[in-house]
């Protein structure tokens, strides 16, 4: 299954090029809004029953865990990956990039420190998500380049 999965996911970054020449969908918005949602289906799948089963911690635990897992590893080993092949990168993610992180943390945390959640919480983690896709969807791709 992993060399089916890493064939798709081939394909999918060789489509992005077209993708974003004939929709008008910048490559910004498609690498932060829609990979990862269609990567991380599974996991949001299973984040939700949980929540539905009323097993907040398990699935605040998958959410988390996820974002904690390519903050710390997948990130790092890019860069280490890159420069390897020639190609390089750095962590410098600019401005714009760091402060919708630094606001997601933020409401990540305030739902997390208690161990309760209600349905402000979700509604604001949800907002969040939705400001930063928003924001991606008109920003050009030109102008987030020169941010970073």
């Amino acid at each position: 299954t992993t060399v089916i999965v890493s064939c798709c996911t081939e394909m999918l970054v060789t489509a992005i090029g077209g993708v974003t020449e004939h929709a008008h969908i910048s490559k910004h918005f498609i690498g932060i809004i829609l990979l990862p949602i269609v990567g991380n289906a599974c996991e949001h799948a299973a984040a939700v029953r949980f929540a539905m089963q009323n097993k907040l911690g398990l699935s605040v635990s998958i959410a988390v865990g996820s974002s904690t897992q390519i903050a710390l590893f997948v990130v790092p080993f890019s860069v280490l990956c890159g420069w390897a092949i020639g190609r390089p990168m750095d962590l410098n993610f600019g401005t714009l990039s760091t402060s919708m992180i630094t606001l997601s943390v933020i409401v990540v945390l305030s739902m997390v420190v208690d161990g309760q959640s209600n349905w402000l919480q979700g509604y604001l983690l949800c907002s969040v998500y939705c400001i930063i896709a928003v924001m991606y969807w008109y920003l050009p791709d030109e102008l987030n380049d020169n941010d970073s």
